[in-house]
């Protein structure tokens, strides 16, 4: 076998193989032995088929079964006698007669990394204060509220939290799951469409009103997004929040000795919370540094392949299945063009900052993956062994080594960069 290697540009080679005759006429006699054990042809026993009736019959299968065998016996030995590690399925082109193929491989560029070692970063300081713990402390209150019955009160007044039994109509037919018997309506929720809270201020409990809503082009519900729809809702109960009030008794209900000790966890916690985001802060700059001064060339299929896996993804969750195939093909080349950008600045960092790993000597431990694995399961409410073994069938676990050792570097570049706190 003759492999000859050819470069196309920074991310693309051009790999010749030439097979000897000797092997492709092993490969011919192969196909053809099993062929005559499998193949049916009327007047001829199993078996007993002649090579000539054979070659008449299944040239066109014989020719292509030699191809895709010709490639999966010898890509192996050419990629490995040429060093080449492709990102991406090469693109195979037969020679004439069989005689061999020629395959287009993308491959991780070569580049030179920038100094990399005290990038410039400016971060904000922001100390934690005791108004800063206050103000959490009052927010915890509100995740702690009860609702109560608001006594002697028929009516419903803005901002009250209201119980509603409600169904929706168009064109006076009800409307599908736009239904409930029981469902809780705080009308102070900025978020509440304007015209419903309005419609209920007044209503008293076991009456029942008719509201007419207007549900935008993109409301997530398709059934209704874009109609009219009738309301027809009857409050049953109003209710009023109850704010704890901060002493010991609160304090005890979130499992601490007392109010000293609630406060001091919240600042800890909130200086967690600052120094996140500090990091966060360091590390995008970081990426901007690196991306700004290196150059690295993407290979397109590669980058093709990751922009689709997040389409996809996307896809999956948003649920497209009542759009119509002119509709679906719109959407997906919509959130192509958006993802784009965005996978081709990971699939950059992700080469960078393995170079970076490499260089450094940074590397990532099967210890390390199985600490992390079970550190999800914990998180996740899961058992460690039903993850371990989801994320070996699946093949993650690589993915997962490999994110860890990005993390790896990111905390090495952090902790060497240059930070400097804005006044």
């Amino acid at each position: 076998m003759k492999v000859a290697v050819e470069s196309l540009d920074r991310v693309r080679k051009n790999v010749e193989v030439i097979v000897d005759d000797e092997r492709i006429g092993e490969i011919r006699e192969g196909i053809y032995t099993e062929l005559k054990k499998r193949a049916k042809i009327k007047g001829f026993r199993p078996g007993k088929v002649p090579r000539s009736i054979l070659q008449s019959f299944y040239k066109d299968y014989v020719d292509d079964e030699l191809k895709r065998k010709m490639v999966e016996e010898t890509m192996g030995e050419a990629l490995s006698e040429t060093h080449l590690e492709p990102v991406s399925e090469p693109r195979i082109e037969f020679l004439e007669e069989n005689k061999g193929y020629k395959m287009e491989c993308e491959v991780e560029p070569e580049f030179d990394l920038p100094d990399y070692v005290g990038i410039e970063a400016e971060v904000e300081k922001t100390p934690v204060t005791d108004e800063d713990v206050s103000k959490r402390l009052e927010a915890m209150k509100g995740m702690h509220t009860q609702l109560v019955a608001k006594e002697g009160q028929e009516v419903v007044q803005a901002g009250d939290f209201v119980i509603v039994r409600y169904e929706g109509f168009h064109n006076g037919k009800p409307v599908k799951e736009v239904k409930s018997d029981s469902y809780p309506i705080d009308l102070g929720d900025p978020n509440i469409m304007p015209e419903f809270a309005s419609g209920l201020v007044g209503a008293r409990i076991g009456e029942v009103k008719e509201i007419e809503l207007k549900f935008g082009d993109d409301y997530p519900d398709k059934s209704i997004a874009g109609k009219p729809i009738l309301m027809k809702v009857e409050v049953k109960e109003i209710k009023e929040k109850k704010l704890p009030e901060i002493n010991e008794d609160f304090a005890k209900d979130l499992g601490f000795e007392n109010t000293d000790v609630l406060r001091e966890e919240v600042r800890k916690t909130l200086e967690k919370e600052r120094e996140s985001k500090r990091k966060g802060a360091i590390t995008e700059q970081i990426a901007a540094f690196l991306l700004k001064e290196t150059d690295v060339p993407v290979p397109a299929r590669l980058l093709q392949k990751r922009v689709e896996a997040l389409v996809e993804d996307a896809r999956a969750r948003m649920k497209t299945g009542a759009m119509t195939g002119e509709e679906d093909r719109g959407f997906s080349a919509a959130l192509h063009k958006e993802y784009e950008p965005e996978a081709e600045k990971r699939l950059k960092m992700g080469m960078i900052l393995g170079r970076i790993a490499e260089k450094e000597g940074i590397r990532t431990e099967e210890s390390e993956v199985d600490e992390r694995l079970k550190r999800i399961a914990e998180e996740t409410k899961r058992s460690y062994d039903y993850l371990r073994d989801f994320y070996e069938k699946y093949h993650l676990r690589e993915n997962l080594k490999q994110a860890l050792l990005e993390e790896k570097t990111v905390g090495f570049l952090v902790e060497k960069a240059a930070v400097k706190e804005k006044t």
